[in-house]
């Protein structure tokens, strides 16, 4: 298990110091696959550099298992070469002038560890490298040195495995390939993972749960589909996906339901507890809102239905995304390809009250 107690590390500029991470918490259980997730200069690379030794915090506590590998209130630090870690980075990081064979033995090597060969022809198995040991690294696809990244980092048996965007160089079509390698090799192997990305569809893949961090912070914390269908800060709302953010007002409430008064009329919503939120942003993801043109052929036609233009269209494969104006609200919904489309500009759509969250526009600062 990995724990994380009030990690606090700054960088040093012309001025001053820059915080980069601010005081943040979390676990990571046994076994489990957990990511950071956030935009570019969020904290969440650093975060992982403090984990392996590459950084040295400025306050906090980091421990793996019963080791204490820093800790700012006792001095603790234990050098990154004596740390039960794996890590793969985004640049993938191996030798060219070595073998495949060469380049995964070598943390297993610098270990002095017995029976390396049997070791690394099990990581070059398990990658699905087997019968390349001898060939020469610049010889490999990306998607090939990514997988001696692999192999290299769980030759030896680590206690806790990280990824730095590893897969962020790869084309389109292999990224999928490897994102579902990488999520059955770390359920195989059942070792402790964090992951670190800004792709969200990537997070919600290979994850346990998530932490979306923000500015140095970890905002929320979650398993993926909370995280994404019932997501508790707004920052959250408008960084995973796609989301349609409306303001509301809250009318009247009930014990699991609740009315909300916007600019395009009301909306009742579902709620799993009492709305505590009065006023704020109404969060629905596009793929959720169903649209006709005859509004008769919507699946509800009691509640939440709302009539509106279409002002523009876009083809992206396997779904179409359409712009609905309604009043001075611009509604994005995506339907599927096989739907049938027309040319007629008015139409109707529907907001499923279990779709629908209510959202703060005050976001907390930290968990």
């Amino acid at each position: 298990m990995l724990k994380i107690q009030g990690l606090w590390n700054s960088y040093v500029v012309e001025g001053g110091t820059v915080p980069a991470v601010r005081g943040i918490d979390f676990t990571v259980e046994t076994g489990e696959f957990y990511t950071l997730l956030g935009p570019s200069g969020c904290g969440k690379s650093t975060t992982l550099r403090c984990i392996a030794g590459l950084e040295d915090p400025d306050e906090g506590v980091i421990n793996l298992g019963d080791e204490v590998l820093f800790s700012s209130e006792n001095g603790a630090f234990i050098p990154v070469h004596q740390r039960n870690i794996g890590m793969v980075f985004q640049s993938y990081a191996i030798w060219p002038h070595m073998t495949v064979y060469d380049n995964v033995e070598f943390p297993a090597k610098i270990k002095r560890m017995s029976d390396r060969k049997g070791k690394v022809m099990r990581a070059l198995e398990l990658v699905g490298l087997s019968g390349l040991e001898n060939r020469s690294a610049t010889e490999l696809s990306g998607g090939q040195q990514q997988r001696v990244a692999i192999a290299r980092a769980i030759v030896v048996d680590v206690g806790l495995l990280m990824f730095d965007e590893p897969l962020s160089n790869l084309d389109s079509k292999l990224r999928l390939q490897m994102r579902d390698e990488l999520r059955q090799l770390q359920q195989k192997l059942g070792i402790t993972s964090i992951y670190v990305t800004h792709d969200q569809e990537e997070a919600m893949v290979l994850s346990d749960r998530i932490a979306v961090m923000k500015d140095g912070l970890i905002v929320e914390i979650g398993k993926p589909r909370e995280i994404y269908l019932r997501p508790k800060r707004l920052f959250t709302a408008q960084f995973v996906g796609q989301s349609n953010l409306i303001d509301g007002k809250i009318s009247s409430a009930k014990a699991l339901s609740a009315k909300v008064s916007t600019a395009i009329g009301e909306i009742t919503i579902k709620t799993e507890e009492q709305c505590e939120i009065k006023e704020g942003m109404l969060l629905i993801r596009p793929e959720h809102v169903p649209m006709a043109w005859n509004k008769e052929d919507l699946p509800d036609t009691n509640s939440n239905v709302f009539e509106g233009n279409i002002v523009s269209q876009s083809f992206t494969g396997k779904l179409v995304d359409y712009t609905i104006k309604v009043g001075n609200q611009f509604i994005e919904i995506q339907m599927p390809l096989h739907n049938t489309h027309q040319n007629d500009p008015n139409v109707f759509f529907h907001f499923p009250p279990e779709r629908c969250v209510m959202l703060s526009k005050e976001e907390t600062q930290t968990l």
